[in-house]
């Protein structure tokens, strides 16, 4: 299970499995993003941790010109070909996070869909960040969005089940050693397919001290992608606006 991202994001099921999460999710948080930080239209976005690109595609759309990267293959051809469709000129490439470099200075970084915690220990987890110090302008951010995990703790759904394009996907869910862990199997036709998912829980007092200590100036919290004030035990989300002093 330590590796579970490889295989669960390479699959073909997990956008089967997320396809809740909709373009309307997307368009909320870059509209959030936007209206809080002041970016010139001839501004440089690196989305880490990309996915299929539905965030680098809207922001590409906006006439940023928008750097995306991901672990998985598969989503980024996905990620490709949504680009080309919607003639969009997103420059995709394939990395691994903790070991991510590019030669040009951005102007924003976006972590989105908590795209963090998937290692097994902090310096693992916070490397990236480190790293985006040097990736950042001057003055520039970077956007994190993550789960609340005392809202995770406290609201828990420890089973649950929904039949999609006629796949039954059964999710069944533990808090183990301060990780989330949700196991996944999808039957389909007498077949079972069966995946992990395992993200560390960081409170936000632990983030807050983490980013402050790396070298961040926490600017702005929400607690969801509508400008809501964040509440430690009520928020879904926690959106950190961290400044690159």
């Amino acid at each position: 299970m330590k590796k579970w991202y490889k295989t669960w994001f390479s699959s073909d099921e997990y956008l089967n499995v997320y396809n809740h999460r909709d373009s309307q999710d997307a368009e909320n948080i870059i509209n959030l993003i936007l209206t809080q930080i002041p970016l010139p239209q001839n501004a440089v976005i690196l989305d880490a941790a990309c996915g299929a690109g539905r965030h680098a595609i809207i922001l590409s759309k906006l006439g940023y010109k928008v750097i995306a990267f991901d672990l998985s293959t598969n989503l980024l051809k996905i990620g490709q070909k949504n680009s080309v469709e919607h003639q969009e000129n997103v420059h995709f490439f394939c990395s691994d996070i903790r070991q991510t470099y590019i030669k040009k200075k951005v102007d924003l970084i976006t972590n989105l869909f908590t795209s963090f915690g998937y290692f097994e220990n902090d310096d693992e987890n916070f490397i990236f960040f480190h790293n985006s110090k040097s990736l950042l302008k001057k003055d520039g951010f970077v956007v994190f969005d993550y789960f609340n995990s005392n809202h995770v703790k406290n609201n828990l759904i420890e089973n649950s089940e929904r039949v999609i394009n006629s796949k039954r996907i059964i999710e069944e869910r533990r808090i183990e050693d301060n990780f989330v862990i949700k196991k996944i199997v999808i039957e389909e036709n007498g077949n079972n397919s069966e995946f992990y998912e395992r993200v560390k829980l960081y409170d936000f007092e632990f983030l807050i001290k983490k980013f402050s200590e790396i070298g961040f100036t926490i600017e702005k919290s929400f607690g969801n992608y509508n400008s809501a004030e964040f509440n430690q035990n009520k928020s879904k989300r926690m959106v950190l606006f961290l400044k690159n002093g």
